[in-house]
């Protein structure tokens, strides 16, 4: 039989190892996507998602120069964190700048909003905005209300 408290502390071990993981996945992310989008003149980038019914994606990654005017997302590589493989980190691979992107909104996610995707779900944004080098998410949660009332008539 499982005891209930080591399963608990096993549990509670387990989150904290995970979101110091995920922490320093962010944090890599945050550190490979400013050069290149610098270099390619992009001062704001918008990374929107949308979620629902046990389900959800990045919609959309809209790029902006400092006037405004919508930029391409530039086809170039970066360095994603080393896969974790049965404790042993494995050597770093390369991505494309989209795919850093979407995986940091999805680790960005899962940090401040687990669970964006169940139920009546989440949308919002990733905005990045490269000269300060700052990373806001905005999330608007979604959820079914209703008002319950009862007369004696």
């Amino acid at each position: 039989m499982i005891d209930p408290l080591k399963g608990m502390a096993q549990f509670v071990k387990w989150q904290k190892e995970r979101t110091t993981r995920v922490l320093a996945e962010i944090e890599h992310y945050k550190s490979v996507v400013i050069a290149p989008l610098e270099a390619a003149g992009i001062a704001r980038i918008e990374v929107r998602f949308d979620g629902c019914g046990d389900s959800g994606a990045v919609e959309q990654i809209d790029c902006l120069d400092a006037q405004g005017v919508t930029l391409p997302l530039p086809d170039v590589s970066v360095g994603m964190p080393p896969l974790a493989v049965a404790n042993e980190e494995t050597q770093h691979r390369a991505a494309s700048l989209t795919e850093a992107l979407e995986s940091m909104t999805y680790l960005a996610l899962e940090q401040h909003h687990p669970g964006w995707e169940n139920n009546d779900g989440a949308c919002g944004e990733l905005v990045i905005e490269v000269d300060k080098a700052s990373f806001v998410l905005d999330c608007q949660v979604r959820y079914t209300a209703y008002a319950d009332h009862s007369n004696d008539v």
